[in-house]
């Protein structure tokens, strides 16, 4: 089996977030489907007066709110899809919520380098204008990866998510 990576693109834009097409990149032997959604985390009073929070998705948001992206992903072939790396890029106006990337059987890794390299938060290095560098911040993420630990077997299906904060 070829190995693939699957890059889906996710975009907040100002004061509404608007949700763009998915733009995959995959060997054609793969047939990984993917899908992605944005929901917020709500306050509702019920019926007797208590608060609940209920999860809706997101049509539009304000700066200050936190975003939970999910990324369903479903083998739609004949073949186990092997290697499967889902990396995602985040919008300028986005900021991610360290430690809130989850995924069963996924390794994550972040990238403060516009997805050319990839590691822990801790181990990454931004350069400085004086030549030398300072250590990654959670600020400086620019992108997310989700590598699967095991392949992905045909009609099978899962998530993977992450919070952000809209700037």
């Amino acid at each position: 089996m070829r190995k693939g990576q699957y890059r889906l693109g996710l975009f907040g834009f100002g004061v509404a977030i608007f949700l763009l097409g998915v733009s995959m990149q995959a060997w054609a032997a793969d047939k990984l489907t993917l899908s992605n959604s944005v929901f917020q985390d709500i306050e509702i009073k019920n019926a007797d007066g208590k608060s609940e929070i209920k999860r809706i998705p997101v049509e539009t948001a304000f700066p200050g709110s936190e975003l939970l992206y999910v990324i369903t992903y479903k083998n739609t072939g004949d073949k186990p899809a092997e290697d499967v790396v889902i990396s995602n890029p985040l919008s300028k106006e986005l900021l991610y919520k360290d430690q809130s990337a989850n995924g069963n059987n996924a390794t994550v890794t972040v990238s403060v380098n516009g997805g050319k390299n990839y590691g822990e938060i801790t181990t990454l290095r931004i350069p400085t204008t004086d030549g030398a560098d300072r250590p990654a911040k959670v600020e400086d993420i620019t992108d997310i990866q989700f590598k699967l630990s095991k392949p992905v077997l045909p009609e099978e299906s899962g998530t993977v998510s992450f919070w952000v904060v809209l700037k």
